[in-house]
């Protein structure tokens, strides 16, 4: 329908449509130019080009069917826009101003359907009026969400692990998926990376959250899947509703000005809204609380590395570290790190000495001679050793001992009748491919289906046998086994395939070992951290506690550097 008779005829036009990422169905793109055709066709006008967005908001200019559309005012290439109204050019007002500036100096007209020619104070107007709608609609959209969230329900989302109750919002267990979360929790807290527990889950054909969303995705773990972000509270890891606890309004998010894209902040803590919801909890508190435990320890690792110049991630340097006591020895001189050097593993002599006088010269630290790895390691393990030694010490190993196999045998329990299901589910899979071919029911496509099936299935079975344990009993000898365990602690933590895991775990008692040298030629250690205060609470009695420890070391060969 015409709205300007004034228009002149043969007009060269262009037609732009869109539909943003709402509710709005794809179709509509199709509806808005089959109207602004019969537009054209009215008014005798000729649709030289259509130009189109399909889901894509209007509060962004990198639309490449807007970005042509520039394009083409640029060329000339017509001399009218038409459009089915100004909200589905933009709903930003400064990319309208700049659009219709554009327009205005290449000689061509903005026409709308809905009110007709356009101009700069009808776009200003209309621009203005977009701009509160978006406004107004947030508003209301954070109103609701927050009321549901106030009544227990989701705002929105399922995690993995869940899946929809009975009601609109509610959320019950997904068992299956359980098994899973529990699954990750106890590989993270025993020292798996996310890597290698993504690796494990891949390897045993688990689905990965994505799977069945839709999101384009090819149905594996991801290492960042399980990580995420401890501050964020993105990531399997960091999901509190694994403990009962759902936590809403963490970030929120404005459009950056310049890119036209949703960018996301942190809010304060006053502004989180907390709901207790024990009855999601999928994760006891113990093994929550050992994640929790494991994920501050690699934080604190990474900033001591940072600290140190080094640039490589924590697993990669734990994987590096080749010493027990790598990267808390420090120089009593200079406080700057020691590394070790010279000798060799077989023969032993490898020693510590000052980073800083050996790199850096006598003006940054006058060094001092070497001192042995082993004697670092022999002393500061020592006295972890003899705390150890104490009868509480066994007593609370030995309850710990056994709430770890009881735990480690219902997990795997889970585990095996999760694996089962799965390989039930697979069957049920192949016997229906088998039943359609013996129907005359199939293509080449089913016979590979079949086979794909059929391979998975063997692979799950052999994967079932291989997770089943043996049995496990309490040893009959379990105190001399403890014991020979801890009287070896040196050479025990020492192996390579967990001084790693083990100079971590120190990390979290011991802070420091300073070196210093001590006037008879020797050296003195004194070691700093929690560990003092696990040795005040396992000294004999009457003995007086411990304000610092420091051992005398003699120093006998060796170089001062």
């Amino acid at each position: 329908m015409t709205r300007h008779a004034t228009f002149p005829q043969h007009r060269k036009v262009i037609i732009y449509a869109r539909y943003s990422s709402d509710m709005q169905s794809p179709t509509s793109v199709k509806d808005q130019i089959d109207q602004c055709q019969r537009e054209a066709i009215s008014n005798g006008w000729t649709v030289v080009d259509v130009r189109s967005d399909e889901g894509i908001t209007g509060t962004r200019d990198d639309r490449p069917g807007y970005q042509a559309l520039m394009n083409d005012l640029e060329q000339r290439r017509c001399d009218l826009v038409l459009f089915e109204s100004v909200d589905r050019l933009s709903r930003d007002q400064e990319h309208s101003a700049r659009f219709y500036k554009i327009a205005t100096h290449n000689e061509v007209e903005l026409y709308a359907l809905d009110s007709g020619y356009v101009d700069a104070i009808k776009l200003g107007f209309s621009s203005t009026m977009a701009a509160a709608f978006l406004e107004a609609l947030a508003f209301k959209t954070r109103r609701g969400l927050s009321g549901r969230i106030t009544a227990g329900k989701s705002a929105g989302g399922i995690s993995y692990g869940y899946r929809p109750g009975a009601e609109k919002g509610d959320l019950v267990i997904h068992e299956d998926e359980a098994i899973i979360i529990r699954r990750i929790f106890k590989e993270y807290a025993e020292g798996k990376s996310p890597l290698k527990i993504a690796t494990g889950l891949n390897q045993d054909l688990i689905p990965s959250p994505a799977v069945g969303t839709k999101r384009k995705t090819s149905g594996h773990w991801k290492q960042n899947t399980i990580n995420g972000n401890r501050e964020r509270g993105t990531g399997i890891l960091n999901n509190e509703l694994y403990v009962g606890r759902r936590i809403w309004n963490r970030l929120r998010y404005s459009k950056d000005p310049k890119t036209g894209r949703r960018v996301s902040r942190l809010n304060p803590s006053e502004k989180l809204t907390l709901t207790e919801l024990p009855e999601l909890r999928l994760v006891d508190q113990a093994l929550w609380d050992a994640a929790k435990a494991r994920q501050e320890a690699m934080s604190k690792e990474r900033k001591t590395v940072a600290a140190d110049g080094g640039t490589l991630a924590v697993t990669r340097q734990n994987k590096r570290r080749k010493y027990l006591l790598s990267g808390l020895v420090r120089c009593g001189l200079c406080g700057g790190p020691m590394t070790v050097a010279g000798g060799n593993a077989t023969a032993g002599k490898r020693r510590y000495y000052c980073a800083n006088a050996r790199e850096k010269g006598v003006s940054i630290c006058a060094g001092m001679k070497g001192i042995l790895q082993t004697d670092v390691e022999h002393i500061t393990l020592t006295e972890l050793r003899d705390g150890l030694m104490q009868d509480a010490a066994f007593a609370k190993f030995k309850v710990d001992f056994e709430r770890h196999t009881h735990a480690q045998g219902k997990s795997v329990g889970e585990e095996l009748k999760h694996r089962d299901k799965m390989i039930a589910e697979q069957e049920r899979k192949r016997d229906n491919l088998l039943k359609a071919v013996a129907d005359g029911d199939y293509s080449s496509a089913v016979i590979k289906f079949l086979n794909d099936v059929e391979v998975e299935l063997t692979q799950m079975t052999a994967q079932r046998v291989a997770a089943t344990p043996a049995p496990v009993d309490l040893p009959d000898n379990l105190p001399e086994l403890y014991r020979e365990y801890v009287d070896d602690l040196v050479g025990m933590l020492s192996q390579e395939d967990v001084v790693g895991r083990a100079g971590l775990e120190l990390r979290e008692l011991i802070s420091a070992v300073n070196v210093h040298p001590a006037k008879a030629g020797g050296h003195t250690i004194t070691l700093e951290g929690k560990f003092l205060e696990m040795l005040d609470k396992t000294k004999p009695a009457g003995r007086a506690g411990y304000v610092g420890l420091t051992k005398f070391v003699s120093v006998g060969c060796g170089s001062r550097i």
